[in-house]
């Protein structure tokens, strides 16, 4: 009995291995890019002083670039408890929250991706990446919002 494992068992684990390596190294991967995307639109709309006409231009210039994943087939952004949907009309899934209007004159958003990950046997997954941006001064009331 030299060996104390056989051999199918051992490339079992070498290929499970394998397959949980490269799983991980997809999600980080996608991890990464939702979190260069959340910055890139939230930059757009800081950039722009709001969720306008003008940033969502930017920000799907950026997602174009950047290669996000557009719409295939119906989606809608879900409800949050602190803010209101901006944007159900873009060809990207991402979406833009108002997060409302304090009394010192600032608005805040909130932006989220996704995070896709697509295994040829398991299937599709999408993790949601929340993230708010700085407050925006509100100059005037007659501001596009």
């Amino acid at each position: 009995m030299r060996e104390s494992i056989g051999s199918i068992t051992l490339y079992n684990f070498i290929i499970i291995y394998i397959i949980i390596t490269f799983g991980f190294m997809a999600g980080m991967v996608s991890y990464n890019k939702a979190f260069k995307i959340n910055s890139r639109v939230i930059g757009a709309i800081e950039k722009y002083e709001g969720w306008n006409s003008g940033s969502q231009k930017e920000a799907d210039n950026a997602l174009k670039i950047l290669g996000y994943r557009q719409k295939t087939g119906a989606f809608r952004c879900p409800e949050r408890d602190d803010g209101t949907v901006l944007n159900n009309s873009s060809i990207y899934q991402y979406c833009v929250y108002d997060l409302g209007y304090d009394n010192d004159g600032y608005y805040k958003y909130g932006v989220t991706t996704y995070i896709y990950i697509d295994l040829p046997i398991v299937g599709d997954f999408s993790f949601p990446i929340f993230a708010k941006s700085n407050r925006i001064y509100k100059f005037t009331d007659s501001q596009e919002h």
